[in-house]
């Protein structure tokens, strides 16, 4: 169990990339009748939404660079045991030792989290952020799974 052993696998960091690339080409663009112009990516970054209100709601003189509207920022909100797919924990895996190519180690089943995610929208209007929850809202019905390489 906890023997000592350092070990990292960056799994949940790969996990809030993966994530934030999934929302990662998102344009909005301005309607005038039949024509679309302005059409511009809208940038999401990861934070707390309210690093980002509170940089909105700095004085102008004390603000650095000022934030671009229409953006999207998501974060970690929860990190939960997973008992629906939960395996037997006795269970163990053969792998091939990564400094002798002849030596085997064992490994027991690892255990099931699930990560909840929580995407912000922020817009100067509703009209670009209908835009955005528009494009978000058909890729998931109701969830959406994605495969990660290890």
């Amino acid at each position: 169990m906890l023997n000592g052993v350092h070990f990292y696998h960056a799994t949940i960091k790969r996990v809030v990339s993966v994530f934030g690339t999934i929302f990662n080409n998102i344009v909005v663009g301005r309607h005038s009748g039949d024509k679309i112009s302005n059409i511009m990516r809208v940038p999401i970054s990861y934070g707390p939404r309210a690093k980002f209100l509170d940089r909105m709601n700095e004085s102008l003189e004390n603000q650095r660079v000022a934030i671009k509207l229409p953006r999207m920022s998501f974060e970690i909100t929860s990190i939960e045991y997973d008992t629906s797919t939960k395996l037997n924990r006795l269970n163990r895996t053969l792998t091939i030792a990564s400094n002798s190519p002849n030596k085997r180690t064992s490994m027991y089943q690892s255990v099931p989290y699930t990560l909840g995610m929580q995407l912000n929208i922020m817009a100067r209007n509703q009209e670009d952020a209908l835009q955005i929850v528009e494009q978000i809202l058909p890729t998931f019905s109701p969830e959406y799974t994605v495969a990660i390489k290890g």
